[in-house]
């Protein structure tokens, strides 16, 4: 894994040299994080990094590494062979059932690919098998496993159990570093993280020009550099972005549009057929879920206590219904004339809501359609299927523009 990040960073220094863009910056940094996760002299923790408040670690001398996101930018699996990866994990009896992502990151473990973790610490929302990913992963390596677990309702009593075990999880980074946490970097952690959220508030409003102005399903794919919040380098990567949105407003360069959908929960990472057909048919993706600001801004004077508002803020904590009225919010304000729910088959979690959001959506005169996909295993994603689904819900588009 570290050699062949190394290869490709060269690349994306002279790009950044040549044509500074957000996303390359993106790339960068992140490729970069994931090399650095193999340095003796750092402490590595492993994270998921979009479920949990990664202020919280940026007030400590350490790497964020996680191994999700990781496993799930190698080559193998971008280029559409993730499986070459998944199959060792299946041939030590690891099942299919298990999502694509599970999979790869245990085969990356039994074939020596992952740097060794100091905490290994992960979350009980989004996703119960990742948790159990990393349980495997820190058990090989005979460290512990710590899981954030965070309630599903917000109230004064859950905030106080989830900033305890954040207080608790920060006693035990004090342990691996060897030093007290410094109150005044978490705090500058949560100010950064702060400015990086008005900015993304931003690239959001944004994103409801039209035609729009930017590619929204990069837009998600930025939700995979979450380990970054509170660092400087989510404020130097959300503000190129915006500099380059303000930019094709202004010189009117973005691509025409026929139609805009909304598409939730999160974007496939290998290649796919899915963003070309819809390129063809002039169809904008203002907004994806994963790419919306759900959190309040957070309290510097409280940490523990607004890191945890923030972890229970998260759409995908306690009742679907929360999840619903966030993405109806998010179709009438990005005037989208339908959405498309990405579902991945091992996501039971995320799958089960399906019914609900779509429902709301019709009652708003909306189509959705519900695209059964792989994020990483090919094997899972049938080009031919996803075409014929896309035409018969582009037509439903068409059908609907011509009868407003």
């Amino acid at each position: 894994m570290k050699e062949q990040y190394q290869q490709f960073l060269p690349f994306l220094h002279q790009r950044l040299a040549s044509r500074p863009r957000g996303f390359d910056l993106f790339s960068r940094e992140l490729l970069s994080a994931f090399v650095r996760a193999f340095d003796d002299n750092t402490k590595t923790v492993y994270v998921s990094g979009y479920a949990f408040p990664t202020e919280l670690l940026w007030a400590f001398d350490m790497v964020p590494f996680d191994f999700e996101i990781a496993c799930n930018n190698l080559p193998a699996a971008t280029s559409g062979h993730g499986s070459t990866l998944m199959k060792i994990s299946e041939g030590k009896g690891y099942s299919r059932d298990i999502c694509a992502f599970d999979r790869l990151i245990i085969g990356c473990q039994l074939d020596g690919q992952l740097p060794k973790g100091d905490p290994y610490l992960t979350s009980s929302y989004y996703c119960h098998g990742k948790a159990k990913a990393n349980e495997i992963v820190a058990r090989s390596e005979g460290r512990e496993s710590i899981l954030f677990d965070v309630p599903n309702e917000i109230s004064s009593a859950s905030i106080k159990y989830v900033g305890a075990q954040l207080e608790e999880i920060a006693h035990k980074l004090e342990g691996v570093v060897g030093k007290r946490m410094d109150l005044d970097r978490l705090k500058e952690a949560m100010r950064s993280s702060n400015r990086s959220r008005s900015s993304l508030l931003e690239i959001n409003e944004l994103m409801r020009c039209k035609p729009c102005p930017w590619d929204g399903v990069r837009a998600g794919l930025l939700s995979l550099a979450a380990i970054f919040w509170g660092s400087p380098v989510q404020e130097r990567i959300n503000g190129m972005l915006l500099r380059e949105i303000k930019e094709r407003i202004e010189k009117r360069t973005a691509s025409p549009e026929s139609s805009r959908i909304l598409w939730f929960p999160w974007v496939p990472v290998q290649q796919t057929n899915i963003f070309t057909i819809l390129r063809e048919n002039r169809v904008s993706v203002p907004m994806v879920e994963a790419a919306y600001v759900w959190w309040s801004e957070l309290d510097e004077d409280h940490p523990f206590e607004a890191l945890a508002r923030k972890a229970l803020e998260n759409y995908m904590v306690g009742p679907a219904d929360r999840r619903v009225k966030s993405l109806a919010k998010m179709a009438e304000e990005y005037e989208v004339d339908g959405a498309i729910h990405f579902a991945t088959p091992a996501c039971h979690h995320e799958n089960a809501a399906f019914r609900l959001i779509r429902d709301a959506f019709r009652a708003k005169g909306l189509p959705v359609l519900n695209l059964e996909g792989d994020m990483t295993d090919e094997r899972n994603y049938s080009p031919d299927q996803t075409a014929s689904s896309l035409d018969s819900f582009l037509e439903i588009i068409n059908e609907r523009s011509k009868n407003q």
